[in-house]
Parts: C-alpha cells; sequence; structure tokens
C-alpha cells in the first residue's frame, strides 16, 4: 500500500506540522495571557478594564489599594461609581468614550476626581486605551493617584509666591498683585494707595529677645495688619520688617484712616511668652496717580515717606511729598560715603569735659564723634548715627570711636592730665556684638590704658530693655574695672529694680530735662526725684546740657555736683583740649574752672 505524496510530502508529515502549529498557537495565546494578566496584577498604577457599558471586568491589585475596593465589590461596579461626582461630567465623559468621538479621549491624560470606597477625593490622573479582548470591544484605563505631586505643586507653588514665616504673600507675588491693581485703576479711572509699613527698632527687638522671639513679633505684626485691612486691600512682606499693604480705591482719607488703625491697635503690647512686648511702626504712604504711576516709583515713594514718619520717633505715618526725594538721595549719599569715611579719615572725635561742681575740676570726658565727608561736607551724628545704625556700619565705627579715645586718653595722661575716664556712647547694635567684652578689653590692652579709665555710655532705653546675655556683658565689663553710665536717663521706663541689680555707676539726667528747669515745674521735681533715687541707689548723678547760671544754680541748691554743658565747655578739639586742661608739668595741679 503506497501513500498519497503531495508536493514530493507524505501526508502525515503534514499533518503533523498542522497540529504542531496549533499547539504552538494555542501555546502562545495563553502565554500571552498569562503575561498580560501578570502584567495586571503586578502593576504599580491602578489598572481596570471595563466594557463599553462601563462595568469593570478586571481591577488589579494596585486598584484596591487606591480605591479600598475589593476585587469582588469592584467588579459589579461601573466606572462611574470611581471617577465622577454626580454633576454630569460622566456623560460628557462617557459619550465621547463610547461613540465615533472617542479619539478625543483615546491616549489622552486626563486629570479628574476620583472617590475611594469610604467616599473621600483624591486628585487622580487617567490614561484610556481600548483594544479587543475575547472578540468584544475593551477599555483598559490606567490610572495613578496625584495627590503627593499636587502636594509638591502647592509647595512649590507656597514657596514661590508666600513668606514661609508670616504666611503672607511675598515680593514676587505682590509686584503681580500690585501690577494688576494698577492696570484696574488705570482702565477705570480709579485712586489707589500704598502703604510701606517698617517695625521701628525690630533689630533691637532681635538682639535684647532672640531671633526666636523676634519671628514670633513679626508674626503677630502680621496677623494685626490682616486683622486692621480694609476690604479688598492686599497685605504682603517683602523682606525682614518691611510689608506692604495695597489699597484698591484708597485716597488720602481712607489711607490715614487705615494707617491710623494700625498704629491704635499697636498701643497695646504683643503677648510673646509671658513678656509684653511693645511695638510700634512707621508708615509711608504714597497715592495713585498723584505720587507716580507704575509700581517702581509708587514703592519707592511711599519707602520714603516711611523714613520721615520714622525721623518723627516712630508710630506716626506719612503721606509722601516731592522735596523727600532730595532727602532720600541724600540719605542714600550718606550710607555709601559713610563705607568709606574710616579710609579716608573723614571721622574725628571732639572731647567735652565733664566738672566737679565744687571744686571746678575735671572729673571725666566725653569723646563725641564727628563727620566732615569730602563729598558732602559736615553731616551731624543725629543724621548719621541711624544711618550707621541700620546699615550696621556702626560696628566698625564704634571699634575706631573706642580705639581713638582710648589712645588719646592714654597720650593725655603720659603728657600730664590727671587720669580721669574718657567716656564712649557704645550703640545698641555694638552693645550686643559677641565679641564685645573681648574687643573692648583687647583695645584697652593694647593702648595700656587702665580699665577704670573708660566709660562706657548706654541709653537708658537700651539698658533697661537688654536680655539676660546682654546684662552679663555690662558685668564682665564692670568686674574688670570698665565704668557704666546711663545715658539721656529720665526720658524713659526707668525701673528701680532693675537699677538696683544693674552695674551703672553713673546716672546721666537728659539735657532736654535740665534745659527745662527755668520753665517747667515737673522737669525740676524730675531732677529732685532722680537725685533722691540715686543717694539711695549710691549712684553718681551728672546734669548734662548745662547753658544757664539758673540752671546750675538749682542744680548746686538740690546737691547736684557734676554737670557737663556750654556753660562750662563746649566740645574741643584734642588739641585744643590738650591746650586748656593737660598740664605738661606733672607735678602741677590740672587746671581748674
Amino acid at each position: 500500500m503506497h501513500l498519497t505524496l503531495i508536493d514530493n510530502y507524505p501526508i502525515y508529515l503534514i499533518l503533523l506540522v498542522l497540529i504542531i502549529s496549533i499547539i504552538a498557537l494555542y501555546i502562545s495565546f495563553n502565554n500571552k495571557a498569562a503575561l498580560k494578566a501578570t502584567l495586571l496584577e503586578s502593576a504599580i498604577d491602578c489598572i481596570m478594564m471595563f466594557n463599553t457599558s462601563g462595568k469593570i471586568i478586571a481591577f488589579n491589585p494596585a486598584a484596591e489599594t487606591i480605591f479600598g475596593y475589593e476585587r469582588e465589590e469592584a467588579l459589579g461596579l461601573t466606572l462611574i461609581d470611581f471617577l465622577f461626582e454626580k454633576d454630569g461630567l460622566e456623560t460628557t465623559f462617557l459619550n465621547l468614550l463610547f461613540t465615533a468621538k472617542n479619539e478625543t479621549i483615546i491616549g489622552k491624560r486626563i486629570e479628574l476626581k476620583a472617590y475611594r470606597s469610604d467616599g473621600s477625593v483624591f486628585p487622580a490622573e487617567i490614561t484610556m486605551t481600548s483594544s479587543s479582548y475575547k472578540g468584544k470591544h475593551v477599555y483598559t484605563a490606567c490610572i495613578r493617584d496625584l495627590t503627593e505631586r499636587k502636594k509638591s505643586e502647592e509647595n512649590a507653588h507656597q514657596l514661590a509666591y508666600f513668606d514661609l514665616l508670616t504666611g503672607l504673600p511675598n515680593r514676587n507675588l505682590f509686584n503681580q498683585l500690585f501690577h494688576d491693581a494698577l492696570n484696574n485703576a488705570k482702565h477705570y479711572n480709579q485712586s489707589l494707595a500704598l502703604l510701606f509699613l517698617d517695625v521701628n527698632r525690630f533689630k533691637l527687638i532681635n538682639d535684647t529677645l532672640g531671633h526666636h522671639l523676634g519671628d514670633q513679633v513679626l508674626q503677630k505684626f502680621s496677623a494685626l495688619l490682616s486683622e486692621s485691612l480694609f476690604a479688598q486691600s492686599i497685605v504682603s512682606r517683602l523682606s525682614g520688617d518691611e510689608f506692604v499693604i495695597l489699597y484698591p480705591l484708597g485716597n488720602q482719607k481712607s489711607a490715614a484712616v487705615q494707617a491710623e488703625r494700625i498704629i491704635q491697635q499697636l498701643e497695646a503690647p504683643f503677648q510673646i511668652d509671658g513678656r509684653n512686648v511693645f511695638v510700634s511702626t512707621s508708615i509711608g504712604i504714597s497715592l495713585y496717580p498723584i505720587d507716580g504711576e507704575d509700581p517702581e516709583v509708587l514703592l519707592k515713594n511711599a519707602d520714603q515717606a516711611m523714613y520721615k514718619a520714622k525721623e518723627r520717633g516712630g508710630n506716626h505715618y506719612y503721606f509722601y511729598e516731592e522735596e523727600m526725594s532730595v532727602l532720600y538721595s541724600r540719605r542714600s549719599a550718606c550710607q555709601q560715603s559713610l563705607r568709606t569715611a574710616i579710609d579716608h579719615n573723614e571721622l574725628y572725635l571732639m572731647y567735652q569735659p565733664k566738672f566737679h561742681i565744687p571744686s571746678g575740676k575735671i572729673i571725666g570726658v566725653e569723646a563725641l564723634l564727628r563727620w566732615d565727608s569730602h563729598q558732602l561736607g559736615s553731616v551731624s551724628p543725629k543724621e548719621f548715627i541711624p544711618i550707621a545704625e541700620e546699615s550696621g556700619q556702626i560696628i566698625a565705627i564704634g571699634k575706631w570711636v573706642l580705639q581713638t579715645a582710648c589712645l588719646q586718653m592714654k597720650k593725655w595722661q603720659a603728657a600730664g592730665l590727671e587720669p580721669v575716664p574718657i567716656a564712649v556712647n557704645l550703640s545698641a547694635v555694638q552693645f550686643h556684638q559677641e565679641d564685645l567684652v573681648t574687643m573692648i578689653l583687647d583695645i584697652l590692652h593694647q593702648n595700656e590704658l587702665e580699665a577704670q579709665y573708660l566709660e562706657l555710655e548706654i541709653t537708658e532705653s537700651v539698658s533697661l530693655n537688654n536680655g539676660l546675655s546682654s546684662m552679663e556683658k555690662l558685668y564682665a565689663l564692670h568686674r574688670k574695672g570698665v565704668k557704666i553710665a546711663i545715658d539721656d536717663f529720665g526720658t524713659g521706663y526707668s525701673s528701680l529694680s532693675f537699677l538696683q541689680k544693674s552695674p551703672a555707676d553713673t546716672l546721666k539726667i537728659d539735657k532736654s530735662i535740665v534745659q527745662d528747669i527755668s520753665s517747667s515745674i515737673s522737669a525740676s521735681s524730675i531732677i529732685e526725684a532722680i537725685m533722691a533715687m540715686s543717694y539711695s541707689l549710691n549712684k553718681n548723678v551728672i546734669a548734662v546740657g548745662v547753658e544757664t547760671q539758673e540752671q546750675l544754680t538749682f542744680l548746686e541748691k538740690i546737691g547736684c555736683q557734676h554737670i557737663q554743658g556750654y556753660l562750662f565747655s563746649v566740645p574741643l578739639t584734642d588739641q585744643l583740649f590738650e591746650t586748656s586742661y593737660v598740664i605738661h608739668d606733672a607735678n602741677a595741679s590740672p587746671n581748674a574752672l
């Protein structure tokens, strides 16, 4: 029996090849199905498959984790139960998906809200694909939870546009809002007010209370500003202790009311860590369109007006005036020139003696800083010292003053001046240098001047509000022999308990009180009270600014024996002082009055 050949092959071989091919196809199909199932099960993202009616027919473990449904529960649900709230949005989505228009959705990433089994909502991204499964058209949805990404985006936005400490809009966001508000004011022919605010003496607050409490002051200050805002106003922290309020529709009258409201609310102290912290502000105001028509000009003009308010002592507001631009330019020029004042030998000291009334002898001398600028001419200390303090240049200048004064006193002692202390005013900024004690002792050592011949004068307001570390520095210097005097005494809120514990040796009665002796009964009473208090506390007293015989007579009458003022001597150059008061014969006594 012979087999029939097809193309020279036996028929059974052909049948065998067909059978093997069918088996291979079957195996391949099952392997692909198995691989597809494996991928579905192991995927990190949520994957669900559903039919054209929207009913779920596959639900992977990641979907169980994200949505909180067991697979068996999910298979009985529809896509709408996972991805839509009942607001009609699902109809639009499904119509696009299940019609000829589905090309607008398939393969696209779409962000929407998704719902967990407990009803909570989270942001999600869905990507749709379509395919054939068991001869039927099916859809596969890959869903990704965007919660963490949205948080990161929100944090990035917060960092870019909001101040971390206060939560207020920062400079970037404020600039955008300012431009928008200004464009709106121009379009509708409306006015706009800009308030520029500064926390007075904030550096001192930081230095005396610490940066942690300083931050709390800024937080409370920003909260107060937010609570004080008129409708539609926006408050922003530009930097440090500088804030601005953008007031749409604001005019001169309403801006003044806004400023007065803020100042009034600051009358009450901030309660911080169990202590009362008194805070004041200076407010400058510029108005659109009369003070400028672009953000940069309005901001600069409000800043200039703020400095004018600061000159009035703080807790004031001031409207911009054209002549302020001249003052602002002057201030900028002073700050710039002051940077090179030491190197260019523009700074020098004048010396004003202090006297003992009964004997007429010199009991001390005060070194007074002066500045003759090559560019600006003679600049008043009242003008340049606040600039030096705010810019931080007072650190280098203060060290120069200490060095120069100690060297000069040593020279005078060598020339025959009876040894007396030389007084140097210490700025609040200098007072809180970490190396203050070491620096002063080093200067004394370098000039071979005994510590008892240096006196540090500190204003009453600074000395009464010092932190513990600052008080420790005073005591450290006092233990070494340095004398301590409280300047401008009688103008602030004196604390008897502080004075009792203070290392201060001398109280200097402020010249404003001395000069009111003849015209004010209260001034006379204040001086008498200071004398009585100083006697009980064993402190020396010196009256400053004595210019008339009437003042001298009153002071002698109440027992004040130490004075300083023009009645006896104006501030002198080092040469004039030496000529007038230094006896070059070491065996002679010093000149008397």
